[in-house]
């Protein structure tokens, strides 16, 4: 800051009259000729008496008045001395003085009005530079616009600063900063480059209009139609030319000094500076997370991508999927062809994968010859597989490579996220398959599963299977009976999906409900149970209400729903639909959800469960007594209308323990007003055992096995019974 200072003091007060001094921390740092004049004969320092003068300006900021020089030199001396703010921690002063010689005349009047005003005009100027300077090195460019277009109108008593760019063609400047306007009042505005700001543009340099109506080197209309009567531009350096210009303007007519234009030239330089530097920075960050080989998306750049997507999908419930892509044989191109060759088979392959891909899907280099494909905004694994499968298409035919056709194989391993995966997770379990795809040879797509050998085959089966069976409407539906055991009268029955696949057999719950929430068709599978059990249901309570003489009072559906189902922007929707066809009364409607939905806590989750809650339908928590199915559960949730005591419990009755765990939980749910269901019940002691501990209603194959609609229209129809009923505790 002082060199700068004295630089800028030194080019208007080198020749004055009038003696000026800059002191930092006791230490002369500048006195022009007349203050070296007006000191002691070689002197090289301050004297005691100008010592003074600047520790009075010290404390007060500002001395000014007329002391006797101790030294041998006749007169007195006339000072006025100012400390500069040059940021914190300084002690800079300027003085300027005047030495008046003894005469018997009265002294004249010393006159510092003008070269005061010059320095503290000056000074003003180098402040508002240092610190534009300032912000330009560590502040935005943004920033730094807009403090030049704060501070530099008062400098040159000016109305208007603009800061502009040229247009692509040439033909406008593009407004991007006014004194006054926001970014937002700005877009759009340009100017004709035809005026004072395109001739600086041309010209390479700065120049001053010191009226309009005489100016002849450029178009001044434009400036005549607003007012504008004078103005100074200046161009913004840039690399490999100027980037813009920095100009003034004046409602009145007037020249602009030498030392304003300089002014108005370091501020441009300082403005271009930062320019640079926010350009180097961007070209930084770009290569920082660009492949330079390839130039796609590096690891870092792709997995960002990846959780950002990830993140949109748990908003949006949709699936995410990497699909990675291994080169064939990559190792032995370097080694025998040398690693020029290598990363020209790289470069060669990198658009042709970029055009493969869907438009906002990313592709990446991960490392060495693997890529990977950010496929978001999925609806099954089977998009993925088969986004994997074009990839892959793509090295049917041969890749042009340094003007040479090269035939290039690969294989793909595909792995999809939902809820709170990572893209670390998915980059491993992907890894994971492409090594699975590439034991298999070439051109070989594998999905990844955390089974591993056959049973990844057989997931992947399992799900195909299924979304044939879906597509096709034929998976089966069977209900469970439920009873109020005390009377032993059926009260409702709980739905629940089954499959017997033409080639693989009979599939279990156990094995297809987790295969349809990998490939994404939970949603679909949910959607087909939950319509045709609402059919038969609405068909059940027609037979209530046909007049026979013995009927059960009810008959309530229970449908098992899945977290993913529940994360699904439109399930209440679909809830409402298959209620609103089939006619059946919401009141007589339920879910049943297990422990994963607490893991799954999300606000789609729990604005599902609420809209469920607010529609009348009740909602029952499954295998109540484990994992998170727990007392903490109830009391975190307080929708649950009703609870089931799991199976483990009910299997190990009538035992001690057992009888005791399921007494306290039916304690628990008469306190907080919820049903008790027992399940699994297969004895008719493990029945007694239930009706001794409080628990009236339970399902299970003693009670009556999985059964299809027709027979629970039978047994609506024969009233419901228990074949033995009312057994006594």
């Amino acid at each position: 800051m002082t060199d700068a200072l004295v630089a800028a003091v030194a080019a208007v007060a080198d020749t004055a009259a009038n003696g000026v001094m800059i002191v930092e921390s006791g230490v002369l740092r500048y006195a022009n000729l007349s203050a070296r004049d007006s000191l002691a004969p070689g002197a090289d320092a301050i004297s005691p008496v100008l010592a003074g003068i600047v520790d009075a300006a010290r404390r007060s900021g500002f001395w000014s008045g007329a002391v006797t020089d101790p030294a041998e030199v006749p007169g007195e001396l006339v000072a006025s001395a100012w400390m500069v703010d040059a940021g914190r921690g300084s002690d800079i002063a300027m003085v300027v003085v005047s030495r008046t010689s003894v005469s018997p005349d009265p002294p004249g009047e010393v006159d510092l009005q003008d070269v005061s005003g010059d320095v503290r005009r000056r000074v003003q100027e180098q402040r508002v530079v240092s610190a534009l300077h300032r912000i330009s090195v560590t502040g935005s460019t943004d920033h730094l616009a807009n403090a030049i277009l704060e501070t530099v109108p008062p400098l040159f008593d000016a109305e208007h600063v603009l800061i502009l760019r040229p247009s692509p063609d040439g033909e406008k400047m593009a407004v991007l900063g006014a004194t006054g306007r926001t970014t937002e009042d700005l877009d759009g505005v340009q100017v004709r480059a035809s005026g004072i700001a395109g001739y600086a543009m041309r010209e390479g340099g700065p120049v001053v209009c010191v009226d309009t109506a005489r100016e002849t080197r450029f178009d001044t209309s434009e400036m005549q139609q607003f007012g504008l009567r004078s103005a100074a531009a200046v161009p913004v350096p840039g690399s490999p030319e100027n980037w813009g210009v920095l100009a003034v303007y004046r409602e009145s007519t007037g020249v602009v000094t030498p030392d304003a234009l300089t002014v108005l030239i370091i501020l441009a330089d300082v403005l271009g500076a930062a320019v640079h530097r926010t350009d180097l920075e961007n070209r930084l960050r770009h290569r920082s997370l660009i492949d330079p080989v390839t130039s796609l998306d590096n690891r870092t750049s792709g997995y960002r991508r990846l959780d950002d997507a990830l993140a949109v999908g748990r908003a949006d419930g949709r699936l995410t999927a990497v699909v990675l892509i291994d080169l064939d044989g990559f190792r032995s191109v370097n080694e025998t062809f040398g690693f020029a060759a290598g990363d020209a088979l790289l470069a060669a392959v990198a658009p042709v994968l970029s055009g493969a891909a869907r438009p906002g899907d990313a592709v990446a280099r991960l490392g060495a010859d693997q890529f990977a494909v950010v496929c978001p905004g999925l609806t099954s694994t089977f998009d993925a597989t088969a986004l994997a499968a074009s990839m892959l298409a793509v090295f049917a035919e041969p890749i042009s490579v340094d003007g040479r056709d090269t035939v290039v194989t690969a294989c793909a391993g595909v792995a999809v996220g939902h809820g709170h995966r990572t893209a670390a997770d998915l980059v491993r379990e992907a890894d994971i398959a492409v090594s699975a795809a590439k034991r298999r040879g070439p051109g070989h797509v594998e999905v990844f599963d955390s089974a591993a050998g056959g049973a990844l085959q057989r997931r992947w089966a399992v799900a195909t299977d299924l979304r044939a069976a879906i597509d096709a409407d034929e998976m089966t539906v069977v209900y469970q009976p439920v009873f109020d055991i005390e009377i032993g009268v059926l009260v409702g029955v709980e739905a629940l999906a089954r499959r017997t696949s033409p080639t693989l057999g009979p599939l279990g719950p156990d094995e297809f409900v987790p295969a349809a929430e990998q490939a994404g068709l939970i949603a679909a599978l949910g959607e087909r149970v939950l319509r045709r059990a609402c059919r038969d249901a609405a068909a059940w309570q027609r037979l209530l209400g046909a007049g026979a003489e013995r009927r059960p009072p009810s008959v309530d559906l229970r449908v098992n729903v899945s977290p993913l189902q529940l994360r699904m922007p439109g399930f209440l929707a679909t809830v409402d639909d298959a209620l609103a066809d089939s006619g059946l009364d919401p009141s007589t409607f339920g879910i049943e959800i297990t422990e994963s939905v607490w893991l799954e806590d999300s606000d789609t989750v729990r604005a599902a469960l609420r809209g469920l809650h607010e529609r009348g339908i009740r909602i029952l928590l499954d295998d109540f007594g484990v994992g998170q199915s727990s007392l903490g559960s109830v009391t975190r949730f307080p929708l649950l209308d009703g609870v089931k005591i799991d199976r483990s419990f009910v299997a190990g009755l009538p035992v001690a323990r057992s009888e005791a765990v399921i007494g306290a939980v039916v304690s628990v749910a008469e306190a907080f007003g919820l049903d008790v269901i027992g399940e699994g019940v297969e004895t008719p002691e493990q029945l007694a055992t239930l009706l001794r501990c409080g628990c009236r209603r339970a399902q299970g194959y003693l009670l009556g096995r999985p059964t299809d609609a027709d027979s629970v229209a039978e047994l609506v129809r024969a009233g419901g019974m228990l074949a033995a009923s009312n057994p006594s505790p």
